[in-house]
């Protein structure tokens, strides 16, 4: 997966604003309050006003085999980016990774410090080796490289069905959690079906719904769960507000679940379109390449770089220029 700056920007500022693991509550006896950091200062006064204290062994001094794999992971793709990346692009795509990496290995040691999930150092290494070796291809925009084998079982749940989980990786696979609220656990237990209660958690900021969903799906097949209940997923041509409603394969283009739409078709949005393209007047469009005039960000391969004018102002258009990764 080309690991884009946009991709990377958009996971640092997303960490930035939330707790990671979102876990704002009074904790169970001899567990720690919320993990708050620069973006948690918001976290509940019943959070922030309980003591600390540490819940599992205490760290070493040094780089952990988790800091050592979030780290690899974040930062394999550095050789081949040097040989297409400009000094300052690279710079700032580096900045990005180390800052994805310190936000996974935060998050992977809290589920871990848990004890109810477990860090496979074997997945790991071939996750790392993987990723050095070949870039994977991203096929949406919520892609992460957290749903790519081995990848994605670095991180393994080990709370069988009935045992407590705050998130659905802590459970094994299979299984989902649900009924957690703050400072409540939920129960591990089998997807629940279409009218049945459900819970959507995301774990921290790397681990998203939709690479926990390939283990711990919210609901059982054919149900999508709107954030307390599983409901039936839409056939082709059934009104939605959200692609997670329409069936596998389908997305919600202009308010009906059916197939995202190719170059030339009619579009009110980015997400009408084929991923990889844009919305370009009404209608699908392929990205621009570096050198093409262009007035939206989202209209280039790379950026669009619209520089301002001597009294201040933003001309009318841009160039569109590569950066690291946009091919």
């Amino acid at each position: 997966m080309r690991r884009r700056v946009p991709a990377l920007l958009t996971a640092a500022i997303f960490a930035a604003c939330h707790a990671a693991p979102p876990e704002a509550a009074p904790p169970e006896a001899g567990a720690p309050p919320a993990r708050a950091e620069a973006a948690a200062a918001s976290a509940s006064a019943s959070a922030s006003s309980a003591p600390a204290a540490p819940e599992g062994p205490v760290e070493e001094a040094g780089p952990s085999p988790v800091d050592d794999f979030c780290k690899g992971a974040f930062t394999a793709d550095v050789d081949r980016m040097r040989a297409t990346c400009s000094p300052a692009d690279l710079g700032v795509s580096q900045s990005l990774a180390h800052a994805a990496a310190d936000f996974c290995a935060k998050d992977f040691k809290t589920a871990v410090r848990r004890n109810r999930a477990a860090f496979d150092g074997d997945a790991a290494r071939r996750c790392v080796e993987m990723l050095k070796a070949k870039a994977l291809p991203q096929t949406s925009e919520t892609d992460t490289l957290f749903q790519h084998f081995p990848c994605d079982r670095v991180l393994v749940g080990l709370q069988p069905e009935g045992q407590a989980c705050r998130f659905s990786i802590e459970c094994k696979d299979g299984l989902a959690c649900v009924g957690y609220k703050i400072g409540v656990d939920g129960t591990c237990k089998k997807p629940p079906p279409a009218k049945q209660a459900c819970t959507l958690q995301p774990y921290g900021t790397l681990i998203n719904l939709a690479a926990a969903d390939q283990h711990h799906p919210a609901c059982a097949s054919g149900a999508w769960c709107d954030g307390t209940t599983c409901q039936p997923r839409g056939l082709a041509g059934k009104t939605c507000a959200t692609s997670s409603s329409c069936a596998a394969g389908l997305a919600c283009v202009q308010g009906k679940c059916g197939l995202r739409a190719g170059v030339g078709a009619q579009c009110a949005a980015a997400t009408d379109c084929a991923f990889g393209l844009w919305c370009n007047q009404g209608t699908c469009a392929a990205r621009f390449d570096d050198g093409h005039e262009c007035t939206a960000p989202a209209a280039c391969k790379g950026r669009c770089d619209i520089p301002k004018k001597s009294d201040g102002r933003p001309n009318p258009a841009g160039k569109c220029v590569a950066m690291c990764g946009s091919g």
